[in-house]
C-alpha cells in the first residue's frame, strides 16, 4: 500500500485542478446558448465522439480488419439510435434500453434495444466491406499505372542514351525461343542428291 501513497503524494493536485477549472470554463462557454433539455444530448454525442477518437489510438494497434470492426462495434454501442423508456418516445441510445432492460430483468426489451445496435453494426460492415473493395481496385490501379510510367521511363532514358540493345533485347529473347520451337516443329527436308 506503500506505493498506493506514494502515487497520491505525487500526483499534481494543482496542475489536475487548474486543468479541470478550464475545462469547466470552456465547458460553460461552449453551451451557454444552448437549451436545458437539449444539453444532455450536446454532452452525450461530444463525449461519445470524443470516446470514438480516442479509439482511434486502439485501432491503429490492432490488425486492419479486427482493429475496424471493433471501431464499427463501439461507434454501434454508443450511437445507435433507440427510444427512452416510458411514454414520451424520446430518442434515446440503444446501449441505454439494452442496460434497462437487463437490470429490469426484461429480455424482450433487452433484445428490442439491441437490434438497431446489431442493424447500425450490420449496415456498417457491409459499407466497410464496400470501401475496402473500391480502396483496393483504385490501388491496384494507381500501381499498375506506376509500373508502367516507370516501364515508359526506362525506355525514355534507354532511346536517349542510344542503348537499343537492352530496349530490344527482350523481344529478341522471346521471338528466338519462338524461332527455336518452329525449327523443331517443322520437319527438315532430305537432301535429294544423296539419296539418288
Amino acid at each position: 500500500m506503500e506505493w498506493l501513497r506514494n502515487i497520491v503524494i505525487n500526483l499534481p493536485l494543482d496542475d489536475i485542478s487548474d486543468a479541470a477549472s478550464r475545462l469547466t470554463i470552456w465547458w460553460s462557454h461552449f453551451v451557454a446558448n444552448v437549451p436545458p433539455d437539449m444539453l444532455p444530448m450536446y454532452a452525450y454525442v461530444g463525449f461519445s465522439v470524443m470516446v470514438l477518437l480516442l479509439w482511434l489510438l486502439v485501432v491503429r494497434v490492432m490488425p486492419s480488419p479486427f482493429g475496424g470492426m471493433s471501431w464499427l462495434a463501439v461507434f454501434a454501442i454508443l450511437l445507435a439510435p433507440g427510444s427512452a423508456a416510458g411514454e414520451t418516445g424520446d430518442i434515446a441510445p440503444a446501449s441505454i434500453g439494452v442496460i434497462y432492460g437487463i437490470l429490469m430483468k426484461e429480455p424482450g426489451a433487452a433484445m428490442r434495444s439491441l437490434l438497431p445496435i446489431l442493424v447500425v453494426f450490420a449496415v456498417g460492415l457491409v459499407l466497410g466491406f464496400i470501401w475496402q473493395m473500391i480502396k483496393n481496385a483504385v490501388e491496384s490501379s494507381a500501381e499498375q499505372a506506376r509500373q508502367q510510367a516507370i516501364a515508359d521511363e526506362k525506355a525514355n532514358m534507354q532511346l536517349a542514351s542510344a542503348n537499343y540493345v537492352d530496349l530490344v533485347q527482350g523481344d529478341t529473347e522471346a521471338s528466338q525461343a519462338e524461332l527455336v520451337k518452329t525449327q523443331k516443329s517443322v520437319p527438315i527436308a532430305k537432301d535429294s542428291n544423296k539419296d539418288n
